[in-house]
């Protein structure tokens, strides 16, 4: 069926019978000057704005009871343990460490405008997250959420300390976080995901507990010398006790993890690095600018020396170890963990030990927003007026795709004047291409606008709201994003991707060549030829001619670039409404990205457009071979979306 719908447009077709200039194949045989127009002039990029590029920092931290010992002071609500352990190894200390460089951090952040950040403190579950998934997941650092500030929130950690270490949970908790931020986004702002950059930092001091195995009975497990193997259960979370905590589960125990399904593994080194590859795999899967992942390890080993034989319980016991090395098999253990966490997520592995965690520091790594200089993604000439025929160009006075001689064929019942024929929101040549599916130029398709019926009573049937060419009905249709010009971010218009029967929603490959003619598809986007019909002779004829030539402003951080694109041939459309014989329009669309993500950014477009009329034999204008545009002839392409627009906001040459 895509065979009969490439034939329908060739038949419509047939019935009518830095410098960008060493690409395009050079006309050698135009035989009449005076139909040829040069559109020329000057467009510049917009200067970065930080604001437009958003940072976003998941700070985990880990709460359970150990921190007391490895980062005091600290508490577990009543007065005990931590209460004991801190006038011994930290008499003198009165805030942890960790308290400290997190207030530090957020007084950095007041200063970045455009940073937010999310609180995500855990030990057997995550207590008390700022702002909270359902407070819209990341505030700014200076926000006061329910009446709690963020700072007010890390003061409070130090008196909240649990019992577990669910890295597991925690990890899959920062997952979901970010997912639901980037859904949110695509929703609202799409245009912003390739100019994110989400930071996770995973603070602890020493591995997860409890690790669970399913299988209790394998024949080796992991060790201090072994670390990559699978844990057996941890030494008082059950092992091989049927009412221990991975065996058997009291559904009334305050302290059980959510969701931890008895008799599973837990905590294991493949669940916890799987997760991580999951939030590093967001990047690809929702093109996202950056996601990066740190881990921070705070060990005291003399204080969990000093802390003697009850420590065992919070830093694990472990075969083949004396109990004396302990300490340190426990840190080896984090240290592995930890560094393969940063290894995966690309990220920095810190470390602090002993007197060092005191100066606990974590200004140090990349916050920075991936703000850069913009320059051009790329500059597309398409003719309003006329279709690419075998040799010339041929009247297309709507610019639906379809020439005239086929929308003038009585069989077809379109009009030659309107674009679309059946006020459905699909315009005719969108149909013909979709023959296959059931579209049909002439006939109102339910899957569209009908101002008649009660599916969508009152509907507007020509609105376009991010000025692609595609009205939003046909953006739900092909399920691209109506405020996005280039849904796939590969430098091309949707609208004009659906008009050759591309797949707006996949980057088109740079060298793919449908039609097998020798140009890439993309090049003949550019040349105003079709990229689905063999056309060599018409583009070695009518090929439009790109030169570019860029220079970059004194600010250094904008570029304007002068611009003439040759070789645009007009033809003589009919006398319409509003205009006389033989008037042309042609549209420039500019995409303009940051110089460091031009690939995958889904740029910012701007749009200008100009009418020539040539009728023979007596009028061209203008008389001249150009047409020139200015930098503030380029505006948002939404101001070009409906004829009214275009009759006003376009370039009028008046000779």
């Amino acid at each position: 069926m895509a065979v009969l719908r490439y034939a329908l447009l060739a038949a419509a077709l047939l019935a009518a019978s830095c410098s960008d200039d060493l690409l395009q194949p050079k006309s050698t045989d135009i035989v009449n000057l005076d139909n040829r127009l040069t559109l020329r002039g000057r467009v510049c990029t917009s200067p970065p704005d930080p604001a437009g590029f958003p940072v976003k920092v998941v700070m985990i931290v880990d709460q359970s009871g150990s921190m007391c010992v490895s980062d005091p002071p600290g508490s577990q609500g009543t007065a005990g343990f931590c209460e004991q352990v801190g006038a011994v190894v930290a008499p003198n200390v009165f805030e942890p460490a960790r308290v400290r460089a997190l207030k530090r951090l957020v007084a950095q952040f007041q200063n970045q405008q455009n940073l937010q950040v999310a609180l995500v403190p855990f030990e057997t579950n995550i207590k008390g997250d700022w702002p909270g998934m359902s407070n819209g997941r990341f505030a700014p650092a200076s926000a006061v959420v329910n009446g709690l500030s963020l700072t007010q929130r890390i003061n409070s950690l130090q008196s909240e300390l649990g019992k577990g270490t669910d890295y597991q949970g925690a990890l899959s908790y920062a997952h979901s976080l970010i997912l639901a931020d980037i859904a949110a986004t695509e929703q609202s702002s799409p245009q912003l995901l390739p100019r994110t950059r989400y930071v996770v930092v995973f603070l602890t001091d020493g591995t997860p507990f409890p690790r669970c195995s399913a299988n209790d009975n394998l024949s080796a497990y992991a060790d201090a010398d072994h670390p990559e193997l699978i844990w057996e259960d941890s030494s008082g979370a059950g092992g091989s006790s049927p009412t221990g905590f991975c065996n058997g589960i009291d559904p009334m125990d305050p302290d059980a993890i959510t969701g931890y399904v008895k008799g599973t593994d837990r905590n294991q080194n493949y669940q916890l690095f799987n997760l991580a590859q999951k939030i590093m795999e967001l990047k690809e899967k929702h093109n996202i600018g950056d996601i990066r992942m740190h881990s921070v390890l705070l060990f005291n080993i003399a204080a969990v020396r000093a802390c003697g034989p009850i420590c065992q319980d919070l830093y694990g016991t472990y075969p083949n170890t004396p109990p004396a090395s302990y300490p340190d098999a426990a840190k080896r253990i984090a240290e592995f963990t930890l560094r393969r966490m940063a290894e995966i997520g690309n990220g920095v592995y810190q470390e602090f030990n002993d007197g060092e965690i005191q100066n606990l520091g974590l200004g140090a790594l990349d916050y920075s927003g991936l703000a850069a200089r913009n320059v051009m993604k790329n500059l597309i000439v398409k003719s309003m007026s006329s279709a690419p025929g075998d040799l010339d160009r041929v009247v297309d006075a709507d610019g639906d795709g379809l020439p005239d001689l086929f929308d003038n064929d009585f069989s077809n019942k379109t009009n030659p004047f309107f674009a679309d024929s059946d006020e459905d929101a699909f315009d005719d040549g969108f149909e013909v291409m979709n023959y296959d599916k059931g579209f049909r130029p002439a006939v109102k398709d339910t899957r569209g606008c009908d101002r008649n019926s009660p599916l969508t009573p009152g509907c507007f049937y020509d609105r376009d709201t991010d000025g692609d060419g595609l009205t939003n009905f046909a953006e739900d249709y092909l399920h691209t994003k109506n405020v996005l010009v280039d849904t796939d971010g590969d430098g091309v218009p949707d609208g004009i991707e659906t008009r050759y029967g591309m797949d707006p929603l996949v980057p088109q490959p740079p060298g793919l060549d449908t039609d097998g003619d020798g140009y890439s598809d993309l090049d003949e986007i550019r040349f105003d030829s079709s990229p689905i019909r063999r056309d060599r002779p018409f583009i070695e004829r009518n090929a439009y001619q790109y030169e570019t030539t860029p220079e970059v402003q004194p600010d250094g951080q904008t570029v304007c670039y002068n611009f003439s694109v040759s070789n645009l041939q007009l033809v003589t459309p009919p006398k319409q409404a509003g205009l006389q014989q033989g008037f042309n329009l042609f549209k420039i669309f500019f995409d303009e990205a940051p110089e460091s993500g031009v690939a995958t950014d889904y740029g910012v477009w701007r749009a200008a457009c100009a009418w020539a009329q040539y009728d023979p034999p007596g009028v061209r204008i203008p008389s001249g071979p150009d047409i020139t545009f200015t930098n503030a002839d380029f505006r948002d392409p939404r101001q070009l979306a409906t004829p009214a627009d275009l009759d006003t906001r376009c370039l009028r040459p008046t000779q």
